[in-house]
């Protein structure tokens, strides 16, 4: 894979006319290679438009615009196209992710307090473990917030709904998605501070773009088609 080549619009061999469309991982990296510079800058604009903290939401927003785009085969322009999809979607973004944060944090602060309940009565495992499925269960929907917001018109609490829905009849695609970007983070994470640069230059672009790309998959098939 040529990724340090930045022109990709060489003249080739091209592509058979019958030669089926590209699917599945053969289609990840195809897009990954032609786009990875245009993953860069797009990873350099959403941690600029991410400085001042409080719009975090709308700049991931943004950028899963830009990249669902560019699976979906469309011309961009990043600059311009982040900040118009910046401008378009920061309400419906920022909400999401403001909901999303206060979920996960009530949900975090449920898990240890009845985790200390049942350890002196055992009914409150139940409780535990319910709230242990319903995280679970909302961060594989996580995946396919923003890529909705951002691509079909729905209100709010169908774009929730339509991610609950999606995470669980596409469970394969999620869950393969979800081990790729953990493993990603999870190797920055581990080798952190040492790992600082790449997160400034690379690693939100590449974890939005497995996201986007596992998204859509479900996406097409069962809201666009």
């Amino acid at each position: 894979m040529k990724l340090l080549t930045p022109n990709f619009e060489r003249e080739g061999p091209g592509i058979e006319k019958d030669e089926p469309p590209k699917e599945g991982i053969h289609l990840f990296f195809e897009l990954f290679t032609m786009r990875f510079w245009d993953i860069i800058k797009l990873n350099f604009v959403f941690v600029l438009y991410s400085l001042p903290i409080i719009t975090i939401g709308p700049a991931f927003g943004a950028m899963t615009s830009i990249l669902m785009s560019m699976i979906q085969r469309k011309h961009t322009y990043i600059f311009s196209d982040f900040h118009e999809a910046f401008k378009n979607n920061w309400k419906q973004s920022l909400f999401s992710g403001l909901i999303i944060l206060i979920a996960f944090s009530f949900l975090g602060v449920s898990l240890y307090f009845y985790l200390k309940l049942a350890q002196e009565k055992s009914i409150f495992y139940f409780v535990f473990y319910l709230c242990l499925f319903i995280t679970v269960l909302l961060a594989l929907a996580s995946m396919y917030i923003y890529p909705l917001l951002t691509t079909v018109s729905l209100p709010l609490k169908d774009v929730f709904k339509n991610s609950i829905l999606l995470c669980i009849v596409c469970i394969r695609n999620t869950l393969l998605g979800e081990l790729a970007c953990a493993l990603i983070l999870g190797i920055h994470i581990f080798f952190f501070p040492i790992s600082l640069p790449l997160f400034l230059i690379l690693t939100f672009g590449i974890l939005s773009f497995i996201s986007s790309f596992t998204a859509w998959i479900g996406i097409k098939r069962f809201i666009v088609q």
